[in-house]
């Protein structure tokens, strides 16, 4: 016997092909496609955390590595031997660069949001663009953790000399081992470690001067000393460095300038040239010397002129 399924239970057969499809299907992303994309997309989220706290370790590690430089570079951890010693720094460098009247100022200690404290100091004095230039390759080229914040400038006449004023900061990062000595470690930020390569700086006459300046204008009386009880002054000619250490009578040639020391004071030099007498003070040059009769000449023993 033959059956022959009509038309109605063919269509009801397709329907239930059909509706097995769909079950298949709903079935296929509900438990193996859904689950497979959710883990897909887990895991791109799982390898991105993964990778941003790497990239977080990184950058710790590398802040620790610069802490670590940073307490290297530190000054020691008590405050005031850490003001003494670099004041003292300073004081040298200065005399290295050959500044005229150096003087350094510090202040008080200042405490940047507990994380470490700052040191200011001020250095003030007298020098050329060459001495300038002289003292920041040395600053520059010291690993001291220390920077500096401020830097005036102000041409004396046609001197060639500069009235010099840097406001610097210094730092001391807490844990510091270091008691009693500041950092010996070089830093590396100069394009050259040959002082000689910045001369080109001067070359440059940024505050005028150049061949025509006069010798003299450039011949300052940079210090007062004494030896064996006698007093000796010393001329620096800023131009060569040269220095003339010279004594009461002694007589000298800078350019056309010819001159005698007549006497040395605590802070002055009386010169006498072509008749005529000149006080100079400390880190004046000779030729802004200030013109005086004879007969009002200070005495040995006296500290100031008073025409």
């Amino acid at each position: 016997m033959n059956w022959k399924p009509n038309r109605q239970q063919l269509l009801l057969g397709l329907l239930a092909l059909v509706g097995l499809a769909r079950v298949g299907d709903w079935m296929l992303t509900a438990l193996i496609s859904g689950p497979l994309q959710t883990r897909t997309v887990q895991a791109a989220a799982l390898r991105e955390q993964i990778r941003e706290r790497e990239q977080l370790l990184s950058a710790v590690r590398k802040q620790g590595q610069q802490i670590e430089r940073w307490g290297q570079q530190s000054l020691p951890a008590d405050l005031e031997v850490a003001r003494t010693l670099y004041r003292s720094w300073l004081m040298d460098r200065l005399a290295e660069a050959r500044w005229a009247n150096p003087h350094v100022d510090s202040g008080n200690p200042i405490s940047r949001a507990g994380l470490y404290h700052a040191l200011p100091f001020t250095v003030r004095g007298r020098g050329t663009v060459t001495e300038l230039t002289r003292f920041l390759f040395h600053f520059t080229r010291s690993g001291q953790l220390h920077s500096i914040q401020a830097m005036t400038l102000n041409p004396i006449g046609a001197s060639g000399l500069l009235d010099i004023a840097v406001t610097i900061e210094a730092l001391v990062i807490p844990g510091v081992n270091r008691t009693d000595r500041l950092s010996t470690q070089p830093a590396r930020r100069l394009a050259s470690s040959d002082p000689t390569a910045y001369r080109v700086i001067d070359d440059r006459h940024l505050f005028g001067g150049g061949s025509d300046v006069v010798p003299a204008e450039h011949a300052v009386v940079t210090a007062i000393t004494h030896s064996r009880g006698e007093p000796r002054t010393w001329i620096t000619q800023r131009n060569d460095d040269t220095v003339l250490k010279l004594r009461v009578n002694d007589h000298f040639t800078i350019g056309d300038f010819h001159g005698r020391i007549v006497q040395i004071l605590d802070q002055d030099v009386v010169i006498e040239s072509s008749g005529e007498h000149w006080l100079v003070t400390i880190g004046e040059s000779v030729s802004d010397g200030f013109a005086i009769p004879a007969e009002l000449l200070p005495t040995a023993d006296s500290r100031e002129f008073s025409p």
